[in-house]
């Protein structure tokens, strides 16, 4: 069974994030030439601009500069973590193995847990449930780190839907091993969220960010649209999203 709060964000995203937010004044304008061509053709012009705008390098760094906050870990503050908590991120169903696998999200995290886990010595804390029912994230994620690199997860959080929960349920598994130090792997963008929630637990965070929105090249490079940079672009302002509708809750 999915979870009801994640549909509604879903519902409340599609709305608010591209494609629809530049889609709908293409249409509205499109349905307003006729009556008032000022208006018109002025939501027109915010729908291809808003477009292109979203769908370019130069604005998915722009915004990744204001939520990727956190510098890479070093290797002397990795040494002084007691647990490294990795975040799911999604999975999606693969035929071609017959059963679900980690989302692209969630394979970086995963990857970069293992990288550390393999670097420290230290044991490893998944977590992540069924916001959209089936099986758990956090055993789509343990399975992928015995299978592909070997190591098994000393703790698998199957119960959280959302980040917040993500927090509140892999605290509850540490405390029980004494476990107050943690290095805490995601995405630069989503750790801006994440960290506070993990630290409201009375855990002491290291932010362990990976897959940092980079781009090669520059110059005209950065101005020319393309499917990763709209799809970057979709997942910041989620995250703006996000963090302002935490900031008015206040459990969260």
């Amino acid at each position: 069974m999915y979870s009801l709060t994640v549909l509604w964000h879903q519902l409340l995203g599609a709305l608010l994030l591209p494609p629809l937010i530049y889609l709908l004044p293409i249409v509205l304008g499109a349905l307003l030439l006729r009556r008032c061509l000022r208006w018109g053709s002025g939501l027109l012009a915010l729908g291809v601009v808003l477009g292109y705008l979203l769908s370019i390098p130069q604005t998915a760094m722009w915004l990744a500069s204001h939520v990727e906050r956190y510098p890479v870990a070093s290797a002397a503050q990795l040494q002084a973590v007691e647990a490294i908590v990795v975040l799911g991120g999604g999975k999606k169903p693969a035929p071609e193995y017959g059963r679900n696998e980690p989302g692209a999200d969630t394979l970086a995290r995963l990857r970069y847990g293992a990288y550390l886990a393999r670097q420290t010595g230290k044991p490893l804390l998944v977590t992540g449930g069924a916001p959209l029912g089936g099986e758990p994230e956090g055993e789509v994620m343990a399975r992928t780190l015995r299978e592909d690199y070997g190591l098994t997860p000393r703790w698998v959080e199957r119960r959280s839907n959302t980040t917040l929960e993500n927090a509140q349920f892999s605290a509850a598994l540490l405390r029980r091993d004494h476990i107050q130090r943690i290095a805490l792997v995601s995405q630069g963008w989503h750790l801006a969220r994440a960290v506070p929630f993990f630290e409201r637990q009375g855990l002491s965070v290291l932010p362990a960010p990976t897959a940092l929105i980079r781009y090669d090249g520059g110059g005209v490079f950065w101005w020319i649209p393309s499917g990763r940079a709209q799809q970057e672009c979709h997942s910041l302002l989620r995250e703006y999203l996000g963090q302002l509708f935490y900031s008015v809750r206040k459990d969260g």
